[in-house]
């Protein structure tokens, strides 16, 4: 027969891949071995993965899925742009390669602008190229402004020496107490080399963007102390750093007589510099403060060695002076 498209050609030749004509189970028969063009030598079309280059259609073909190669895995061959980084020719590669902050440049051989590469770039407070976490700088790139923001940072940081950077404000060394009632205290030990009032000791912690230290619980008092009488902390160890508090009568004349002293109770008549919660004990023997103050004024404030109250007194004017005292940021509360 003259059937050309069955088991034996027309030049009486069993019909196979190769003879020009396509049979069943070939895709395809041009009758060449060009594997270059829209038939393979084995009679299967051409397509992407084949490990063939297909000519005009393909930039190339490596037979793989790789994408990190000089081929990807749709025959086009690699270049900057394709959001794939080219190993070991490109450093990046993110589609868009505009230089833009935590993008890549646009030829995919160096990284934009990315918090870690020691400058402040887009909206970084800072960037130290590192991920200390007391040096004021957080490995985010935003400024360790308190301790609290330390430890809501890592919340595994622990108690010690950091370096805190305040919105505006150089920064400085503080204590941060990251343990008691879940950690977040800032403790700054201030000597002024003189007497000071509570109005200069609030003038000297503002300048840190700080208040004089107002004690917020019972455990976060029994700190203070702990850190105001330890000299590996400096300044110096001395009870003066709790001499004068944040603690203010909440108008002139205000008592607290044989009361507890803290914001639990609503008869005593003083209050915190932020009127949030305080605390300094809960005793009911102490008969003073009588009344004979001035709402700018602190008392003085006397300690056992155990760190609980002994006395404290108030009088008129300016309040009791002390020739140290303690700022705090007054972020952290119980």
């Amino acid at each position: 027969n003259d059937v050309d498209d069955d088991e034996c050609s027309n030049t009486c030749v069993p019909a196979g891949c190769g003879d020009g004509v396509m049979q069943d189970g070939e895709e395809c028969d041009d009758g060449n071995d060009d594997n270059t063009d829209a038939c393979l030598d084995t009679c299967v079309a051409a397509s992407c993965g084949d490990g063939y280059v297909q000519f005009g259609v393909e930039d190339c073909d490596d037979h793989n899925d790789v994408e990190t190669d000089a081929c990807l895995s749709t025959c086009a061959a690699a270049s900057c742009g394709d959001s794939y980084v080219y190993e070991g020719v490109e450093v990046c590669d993110d589609g868009v390669n505009d230089n833009s902050y935590g993008g890549c440049a646009d030829d995919c051989a160096s990284l934009g602008p990315y918090c870690g590469d020691g400058e402040v770039n887009g909206d970084e407070a800072c960037d130290d190229a590192n991920d200390l976490i007391n040096d004021g700088c957080l490995g985010d790139c935003s400024a360790a402004a308190t301790c609290l923001v330390i430890k809501q940072y890592d919340e595994n940081a622990t108690d010690g020496t950091y370096t805190v950077a305040p919105q505006g404000i150089d920064p400085f060394e503080v204590h941060c107490d990251m343990t008691t009632d879940g950690g977040g205290y800032t403790f700054l030990k201030v000597d002024p080399g003189g007497q000071y009032f509570a109005a200069d000791a609030e003038t000297a912690c503002d300048a840190f963007g700080m208040n004089l230290f107002i004690p917020r619980s019972l455990d976060h008092k029994n700190s203070a102390w702990a850190i105001a009488n330890d000299a590996g902390i400096g300044p110096d160890a001395s009870a003066n750093y709790m001499r004068i508090l944040g603690i203010y009568p909440k108008q002139n004349g205000a008592s607290c007589s044989a009361q507890p002293m803290n914001s639990g109770n609503v008869n005593c008549g003083w209050h915190a510099s932020d009127d949030g919660p305080w605390y300094v004990h809960a005793v009911n023997n102490i008969t003073e403060p009588n009344g004979d103050n001035n709402v700018i004024g602190s008392m003085y404030y006397q300690w056992q060695a155990n760190g609980d109250i002994q006395w404290h007194n108030d009088i008129p004017g300016n309040g009791y002076s002390s020739d140290r005292f303690m700022c705090d940021f007054g972020d952290k509360q119980p």
